[in-house]
Parts: structure tokens; C-alpha cells; sequence
């Protein structure tokens, strides 16, 4: 067996993604720091529109995540920011980048001139090439199938952050919920490696929705197990098992098609529970998860749930010898609910 692939972990994507918006627009030499205003050459007396969109297109094109727009790009976002406020403000933004109440501002003059997706791609190479521990990711590749509606809230909210705080943790899970993002991160860095196989190509293309919803709910982190949130997951995660079961080397096919009969009980049990909850409050979840916990529970006992663990641990160690520990995130869904689903590290 050849040894377990290492590919960017979610953390990788917060990492580029903020130093990507930390160094968009800065001035020159800045990284990104606050240049005070007194620094700023002449006001708006002796300075007219034509000057003010000329030495935005220099001092912002200069350097940072905007150096590779053209010069029409460049004018056009700065006619849609002067648009929007005064000459100084364009001035001050071309040197030392937006300030936090002109994040919105800036990131729809970069919308509205179609070059949010350029931004990001600078930025993503810029940061890569400056991060010796990083793996070698074509930026295009990252950027496959990301519009600007998926960028433009990432830098609103990261340049919205004082002091060049970045954004972590829940915030960004919740800007990355609806990208497809994090599974073009995954796919990505397989394929500058040279690792990345039919079989996995594949898987990532039917994970990439779990994902999205483990992202968006936190149903695996939070205080409280939200069983709406749980039947939308098993709901699309049947899916992910059902392709396992058919595309697995033949040595795996039986341990494949038990855990995914495994899964079909799960995602029954929960849509059921679901179905029959009165009200969304405590008392309401928590009947629901005694019932979708009972049948799930039942339904166990009519397959050969004492396989279930070794079945499992099988299944997920291929899945991330192929593609990845993180990809495995899918397996991380059952704990608690059917002692076949709990994985013993």
C-alpha cells in the first residue's frame, strides 16, 4: 500500500484566502499596514478626476493583489470608486487599501468591473509563492467553478476586519459554505502532486455537497445535535455511500454495500423523525433524536451491525489513502448514532 496522500487541509484555505485579502489594494512595500493619512499627497483643490484615476491606476497596479489588472481595469475601478465617493477617499485607498467601512464600497468597484476573480487569482499565486510550505496548487484550478457572487463576501468581510485581523474559524466556514472551494482545494493540490486517481476524482466531485452542508450547519461542532440539520446531511450523504459501494476495488465492494445499507437506515430514521417533529423547539429535537436514535438502533440489529466497525474503519482508510484524511470528513457523521458508526481513532 502506498503511503496516505497529504493534500491542503480546510485550514490551507483560510490561510491563502486571507493573505490573498490582507495584501488586495495595499500600497506598495506596505504589507498591507496602515499608511497615515498626513502621507497623502494633495486634496481634492489641486487634484482633478483625470489625476485622481491616473495615480490610482500607478500606485494601486503598483504592487499586491491588483498588480497584474490592466490599466483600463484599474481606471474602471477607480472611476466606480470615485463614483461612489470623493478623490481623497480613491487616493487614500490606492495607497494603503480600503479602511473597514469601505469594504462594501471597494468590493463592488471590483464587481462591478469584473475583477474579483483576477484579484483572487493574484492573490492566491502570491501567496503560495511566498509560502514555502505550500503545496503547489494551480490558482485556476482553485478558482474552477467560483464566481464573484462566491468571492465578494470573503474580501467584504475580511476587509471589514480592523487592524488586519483575519477571519477564522466558524466566520469563514460560513463564507466557504456555499463556494465549492474547499473540495477544488482538495482536488487541487492531488493534482499538483500527481496524485490524484480516477477514484478520487470522482469522490470529490460527490462530497463536495456534505461539505458545503457540514460547513454551513456545524452540525458536527455545536453544543446541541440539530436533527433537521441531521436529515439534510444523511440525505445527501446516502448518496456519497451509494457511489462508494459501486466504485470501490472488488476486495472492498461487501464492506462498501454494508455501511452504505448502514447509511439508508440512518437517513430514513432521521427524514422520519423529522417528518413527525411538532414545533422546532428543545423538546421537539429532542424527541426526535430519541426516535430517529431508536429506529436507527432497530434497524441495526436486522443487518450485520457487528461488521459494521471493521467495515467502516476499511472504507475510510481507502477513501483516505486515495484522497486525503480530511476527505474521510463524511465518516465523522455517525458518531453516536449506531455503535457501527463510531470510529475508534
Amino acid at each position: 500500500m502506498r503511503p496516505p496522500n497529504r493534500f491542503v487541509a480546510p485550514s490551507f484555505a483560510v490561510v491563502v484566502l486571507l493573505l490573498l485579502v490582507a495584501g488586495a489594494c495595499a500600497a506598495p512595500g506596505s504589507d498591507g499596514a496602515t499608511v497615515p493619512t498626513t502621507t497623502l499627497a494633495p486634496t481634492t483643490t489641486t487634484v482633478g478626476l483625470v489625476e485622481v484615476r491616473d495615480r490610482f491606476v500607478v500606485d494601486a497596479g503598483a504592487d499586491g493583489a491588483l498588480e497584474d489588472l490592466a490599466d483600463a481595469d484599474l481606471g474602471c475601478v477607480a472611476q466606480a470608486l470615485l463614483e461612489a465617493s470623493g478623490p481623497e477617499v480613491v487616493l487614500s485607498i490606492s495607497k494603503q487599501g480600503p479602511k473597514p467601512h469601505q469594504a462594501e464600497m471597494t468590493v463592488k468597484a471590483l464587481v462591478a468591473c469584473g475583477v474579483v476573480e483576477d484579484v483572487f487569482r493574484t492573490g492566491l499565486a502570491s501567496s503560495m509563492a511566498n509560502d514555502p510550505g505550500a503545496p503547489a496548487v494551480d490558482p485556476d484550478c482553485v478558482l474552477e467553478g467560483v464566481t464573484a457572487d462566491h468571492l465578494a463576501p470573503i474580501l467584504v468581510t475580511q476587509f471589514s476586519r480592523p487592524g488586519g485581523v483575519t477571519v477564522d474559524g466558524s466566520a469563514m466556514d460560513a463564507l466557504l459554505a456555499d463556494t465549492p472551494l474547499m473540495a477544488n482545494l482538495m482536488r487541487c493540490s492531488l493534482v499538483g502532486a500527481g496524485l490524484l486517481t480516477p477514484f478520487c476524482d470522482g469522490y470529490l466531485d460527490v462530497v463536495d455537497d456534505v461539505l458545503r452542508l457540514v460547513m454551513d450547519q456545524e452540525a458536527l461542532g455545536g453544543t446541541s445535535v440539530d436533527p433537521v440539520a441531521y436529515a439534510a446531511l444523511f440525505d445527501v450523504t446516502e448518496g456519497v455511500f451509494a457511489w462508494l459501494a459501486t466504485n470501490v476495488p472488488d476486495e472492498l465492494r461487501d464492506a462498501a454495500a454494508l455501511v452504505h445499507d448502514a447509511v439508508i437506515v440512518t437517513a430514513e430514521a432521521f427524514a422520519d423523525a423529522v417528518a413527525g417533529m411538532e414545533g422546532d423547539g428543545p423538546e421537539a429535537r429532542d424527541t426526535a433524536l430519541l426516535a430517529a436514535s431508536s429506529r436507527i438502533g432497530a434497524g441495526l440489529e436486522n443487518m450485520n451491525a457487528a461488521e459494521l466497525p471493521a467495515a467502516t474503519n476499511r472504507l475510510r482508510a481507502h477513501v483516505a489513502d486515495e484522497c486525503g484524511v480530511q476527505s474521510t470528513v463524511v465518516f465523522d457523521l455517525f458518531g453516536g448514532f449506531g455503535a457501527g458508526f463510531t470510529h475508534e481513532g
